[in-house]
C-alpha cells in the first residue's frame, strides 16, 4: 500500500544567543523512512538582536511532508566592560583642552569607544566631572566618571624686572600701568591704589598689583621721586628804586 503518513510532528526548542545564533537542521522520524533531516531556504546564521522564525521542511521518500517552526531569538543582555576600573583623574592649571575618549571590551561589539556630553575645553578652575557613556548598540549602556581639576596656582610674571624711577620736580599727575604675563589670563596690567597727583617731596613707592583670573597676585614696586631743585625767578628782572 502506499505510504501516505506524514513525517512525525516535534516541537523544535528555540535557539538563543547574545551575539549570533547558527542553526543546524533538526531531525524528526517518519513511519517509513525512519529519521528524516528538515530543511530550509531560511538562513541559518543570525547576527541582529531580534526573534526570527525559521520554517523546516520534513518530507518523506513518498512525498509526505509536513512544515515545523523554529524561533530564534538574538538578545545581547550583557554591559560592556570598561578597560581601566577607576579613571585617573585629569589635572591642569589653565584647560584641558582635549581627552582620550576610554575604551571598553565588549562581548558582542568587541572594543566600544566612550562618548560624552561634556563640552572641551574645559576652564571652569576646580572640579569637572566628565561622564563618559558606553553603549554597545543593543540597549546596553553604562556610564563612567572621570574627575578634571582645573587649579591655576601660578602668580603673574611682570615683563620688566625693575619698574625705572619716575621723576620730577613738582609732582606727576598720571603714571603709565606696568604689565605682566600669567600664565592662564596672559597679558594683565598692573593697578594701584595709589592716588595722584603725587606731588609730596621726596621718594614715593608706588606699588602695582597684578591678579589673574585665579586671584593669584604679585607686587612689583616703582619709585616716584619729586624733587624741586629750581631757584625761584623773579618776576620783575629789575625792581624800581622808590624815592
Amino acid at each position: 500500500s502506499p505510504d501516505v503518513t506524514d513525517p512525525v510532528t516535534v516541537i523544535l526548542p528555540d535557539l538563543t544567543g547574545e551575539c549570533i545564533v547558527v542553526a543546524t537542521s533538526p531531525t524528526t522520524t517518519d513511519f517509513c523512512d525512519g529519521t528524516i533531516t528538515g530543511t530550509t531556504s531560511d538562513p541559518l546564521i543570525y547576527t541582529n538582536e531580534g526573534t526570527y522564525t525559521i520554517s523546516w521542511t520534513f518530507s518523506d521518500a513518498a512525498g509526505n511532508s509536513i512544515v515545523i517552526p523554529q524561533n530564534v531569538i538574538v538578545d545581547d543582555v550583557t554591559a560592556p566592560v570598561p578597560v581601566i576600573g577607576s579613571l585617573p583623574d585629569v589635572n591642569a592649571q589653565c584647560q584641558v583642552s582635549s581627552i582620550t575618549p576610554p575604551t571598553a571590551m565588549d562581548n558582542c561589539s568587541s572594543v566600544i569607544t566612550a562618548v560624552t556630553s561634556t563640552s572641551f575645553p574645559i576652564t571652569a578652575t576646580g572640579l569637572t566631572v566628565v561622564d563618559w557613556m558606553y553603549d554597545d548598540g543593543n540597549g546596553n549602556v553604562i556610564t563612567q566618571n572621570q574627575n578634571v581639576n582645573i587649579q591655576d596656582i601660578s602668580v603673574p610674571v611682570p615683563n620688566i624686572g625693575n619698574l625705572p624711577n619716575i621723576t620730577a620736580e613738582c609732582e606727576v599727575t598720571s603714571l603709565s600701568a606696568p604689565s605682566a604675563t600669567d600664565n592662564c589670563s596672559g597679558f594683565l596690567l598692573g593697578t594701584t591704589s595709589t592716588v595722584l597727583p603725587i606731588s609730596t617731596q621726596g621718594t614715593t613707592v608706588v606699588t602695582w598689583t597684578y591678579t589673574d583670573a585665579s586671584g593669584n597676585m604679585s607686587t612689583q614696586n616703582q619709585n616716584i621721586i619729586i624733587d624741586d631743585v629750581s631757584v625761584p625767578v623773579a618776576d620783575v628782572a629789575v625792581l624800581s628804586r622808590s624815592e
